[in-house]
């Protein structure tokens, strides 16, 4: 039975970490095989960009909000240029998406170096083509 015919339509949604997650504010997350949430790997499918308020050390079982739309925040594993099409890195990261790589976002700032944190446009384009 429904109980209306609204839709969630919120940027973030809330779920369980699986295995802990250590300095995650501003990385990429992703769901894995259970429908847990952890960081999004190398060119992985990202759920989205885990907010700036997410506590340093997060146990597993704990709960984890993830914008999953609209302008964020990703701190970048390398420089970047306006525009770019980003995936996440090994550790959640953002770089500029090669071949066959998930189109995460698309940055909105550059970045000069590994560590910095832009503004970015969460667009979930699909896998980067040839």
């Amino acid at each position: 039975m429904y109980l209306s015919t609204g839709i969630n339509d919120t940027p973030t949604i809330v779920g369980k970490a699986t295995a802990a997650i250590n300095g995650g504010a501003f990385l990429a997350a992703k769901f894995d095989a259970n429908g847990g949430i952890v960081l999004a790997g190398a060119g992985n499918n990202a759920l989205g960009l885990l907010l700036p308020t997410t506590p340093d050390a997060v146990a597993a079982g704990e709960d984890v909000t993830v914008q999953v739309k609209d302008i964020g925040l990703w701190k970048v594993g390398a420089a970047v240029a306006f525009g770019d099409e980003l995936t996440p890195d090994a550790n959640g990261k953002a770089i500029t998406a090669a071949v066959g790589n998930f189109i995460t976002a698309i940055a909105l700032e550059k970045a000069t170096a590994a560590d910095q944190i832009i503004k970015v446009q969460i667009v979930k384009a699909g896998y980067k083509p040839a």
